[in-house]
């Protein structure tokens, strides 16, 4: 595996568990369910809009702050920046090459709502402090 690991991932860990899973066809549809479980289903659907605001509230901060700053006319080289920049990278690259490691047409991810406001948090801790 790591003869196949590309130049830029070399010294970042792979290993994390992302809770996602490449899958070869779509999701079937689910059989009829008990109206108990469907009850169950609409408040945990909400939960997950719920996140999903949360999360979308927080992309539009990071947009914001992103478009205040439109341009950077610095030159980046002092110690403590290339650092912040080293670190976003290792939260990052392993999770885009996570996505990629795989030929498979889908992509399946319960739970993710919580591991991606982990990783916003994680990177607006890097970026604001």
């Amino acid at each position: 595996m790591t003869k196949d690991l590309p130049d830029y991932m070399r010294g970042f860990d792979i290993d994390d568990d992302w809770g996602m899973t490449p899958v070869s066809n779509a999701p079937e549809s689910t059989p009829s369910v008990d109206p108990k479980v469907i009850e169950t289903s609409n408040i945990e659907l909400a939960k997950v809009k719920t996140d999903v605001s949360s999360i979308k509230s927080m992309m539009n901060e990071i947009m914001q702050i992103v478009a205040e700053k439109d341009t950077i006319t610095k030159e980046v080289n002092d110690e403590q920046t290339l650092t912040r920049f080293k670190d976003i990278e290792k939260l990052i690259l392993p999770f885009l090459y996570n996505l990629m490691k795989s030929d498979e047409p889908y992509i399946h991810w319960p739970n993710r709502a919580p591991i991606i406001k982990a990783q916003i948090e994680k990177l607006l801790k890097i970026t604001r402090d």
